[in-house]
């Protein structure tokens, strides 16, 4: 029995060839599976932030809304300072602390998933109503918070905005 050795190889060629050509398949859809899991995987991680964002808003509204005496020294210290006396000043830093924190929390969060500055629009409304309030920034302007640069940064553009 002669072997045709030319038809072997060409045999094996066309074999490898289709083995090939099934790994290709293969990894594209595997490449397609993993893209859609990463693309859901994002959009799960961008409403969890939203999400947080959200719950971290309703927690200090109900602060205030809970226990009316801090609202009204909310409102006590929002023209000045010199209206509160030394607790009052402690507590109200502490509003202003939570209230600022919470903000923070949620810049950082749209800032990390989206890039995207002009997403965090709304929340900068939040930051001006705070910050059209004399005793807050004469609060922030005693206190040197320990927030992030990209937090402090925003809060001192929109600061300035109120001392133009």
């Amino acid at each position: 029995m002669q072997v045709n050795w030319e038809a072997l190889g060409a045999s094996a060629e066309l074999i490898g060839a289709a083995a090939i050509f099934v790994s290709l398949v293969y990894l594209a859809v595997q490449i397609r599976q993993n893209t859609h899991m990463i693309a859901q995987n994002i959009e799960n991680n961008r409403l969890a932030a939203f999400e947080r964002n959200v719950e971290a808003g309703n927690r200090s509204r109900e602060l205030l809304l809970l226990h009316p005496e801090l609202s009204a020294l909310f409102l006590k210290g929002a023209p000045g300072l010199d209206q509160l006396d030394a607790r009052e000043q402690f507590l109200y830093g502490l509003i202003l602390r939570n209230l600022f924190s919470s903000i923070q929390g949620a810049h950082i969060r749209q800032l990390k998933l989206t890039h995207d500055p002009d997403e965090f629009a709304g929340t900068i409304k939040v930051i001006d109503e705070l910050l059209a309030s004399p005793g807050v920034r004469e609060f922030l302007a005693r206190h040197n918070l320990d927030w992030r640069p990209e937090f402090r940064d925003l809060v001192a553009e929109r600061t300035r905005r109120f001392s133009q």
